[in-house]
């Protein structure tokens, strides 16, 4: 892992609240670090830190942001860091035609975008969609704030999946009802 990187990314703290916790990145390394996987897309790039991140972990990352102040954030972010095999999309997450440029041999979905229940659905059904493409027989996705206490879409938009079917392997990140520290 690199961990002198991982200490330079924002924390979910203050100004970075809407990034990834560490813990969640760890996690996240942890668990596909001996996978040999390619390619992620990330739902949801917002200022690039957990793009970043998986570029550390994966061949090439793509990534979809809507708006267009925090899609510039992101790139100037990670050409900070050298970070060459990130694809920045800016565009509407819930457009097919944002897709276009999105290869078909997606390993890994990281779903962190509205956080309201129809659209997490929307964003699970995408991302099932590359389960079907991919020919691996096997497609990843990992959400954010599953267990955050305000962001119930989220949790029951994957509570439902989970009942018709979708598998849990594992939980990654801050435990349920973790506080972000605004002071």
């Amino acid at each position: 892992m690199n961990s002198e990187l991982l200490e330079q990314i924002p924390d979910k703290q203050l100004q970075w609240k809407d990034t990834t916790s560490r813990v969640w990145k760890k996690d996240l390394y942890n668990f596909f670090k001996d996978k040999g996987l390619k390619n992620c897309l990330e739902i949801g790039t917002n200022h690039g830190w957990t793009a970043l991140w998986c570029s550390t972990l994966f061949e090439h990352v793509y990534t979809v942001e809507y708006d267009y102040n925090k899609y510039m954030s992101a790139q100037r972010h990670c050409k900070e860091f050298d970070r060459d095999n990130i694809t920045f999309i800016q565009g509407d997450a819930y457009q097919d035609d944002t897709y276009i440029d999105v290869p078909k041999d997606i390993d890994v979905i990281i779903i962190d975008c509205m956080h309201i229940y129809d659209y997490v659905i929307a964003d699970i059904n995408r991302a099932l969609a590359y389960y079907t493409c991919n020919g691996a027989g096997k497609v990843y996705i990992v959400f954010d704030d599953y267990g955050h206490p305000t962001s119930t879409g989220v949790y029951d938009a994957i509570q439902e999946s989970i009942q018709a079917g979708l598998d849990v392997e594992a939980y990654i990140g801050q435990g349920a009802g973790f506080l972000v520290n605004r002071t």
